[in-house]
């Protein structure tokens, strides 16, 4: 009975000293919180269609403009008298990729559902505007009407696999 008293207080202190401690919850863990590793940007300007491209560039933050956006991988085209962007950005996985391209559906004005792609038109601005999502990438096609920028949309899709 004696021994089994002494287990129990044994192990009653051993759990009491596995929570956490107040000097982990300070500034300091709150800051490492804060700069946790950005996904990194690679450089995947590689995939874009080489007909009409005047550039392909990797960008930091801010894709397309947009301050919510992330990195990824920019491209200019002119074409045809046309002048329009391609861009996408690899997410960690597809709900973020699909949570990001809620975010971009909510930025566009006259927003209507493109069905084929699971994607959205509308405008940004001036600006008319695709967005929709394969897998992991959240690709935008800026700067074209939709019989146009569906069939740049569908060239990158073809190009992320």
């Amino acid at each position: 009975m004696r021994t089994e008293i002494v287990i129990l207080l044994g192990t009653a202190l051993m759990l009491g000293s596995c929570g956490s401690s107040t000097e982990d919850s300070g500034p300091a863990s709150e800051q490492a919180a804060e700069q946790k590793p950005a996904e990194e940007i690679r450089d995947e300007t590689y995939r874009f269609n080489k007909d009409g491209l005047v550039e392909a560039k990797v960008v930091q933050d801010n894709l397309c403009g947009q301050d919510f956006m992330p990195g990824g991988n920019f491209a200019e085209y002119e074409k045809g008298g046309k002048k329009y962007q391609v861009c996408f950005t690899l997410r960690s996985n597809a709900d973020a990729a699909m949570f990001l391209s809620m975010d971009y559906r909510d930025a566009l004005s006259d927003q209507k559902f493109v069905p084929h792609f699971g994607g959205f038109y509308g405008m940004v601005g001036e600006t008319p505007t695709l967005v929709f999502q394969k897998n992991r990438y959240l690709i935008v096609v800026t700067g074209l009407e939709l019989e146009d920028a569906d069939q740049a949309g569908r060239v990158i899709a073809g190009y992320l696999n």
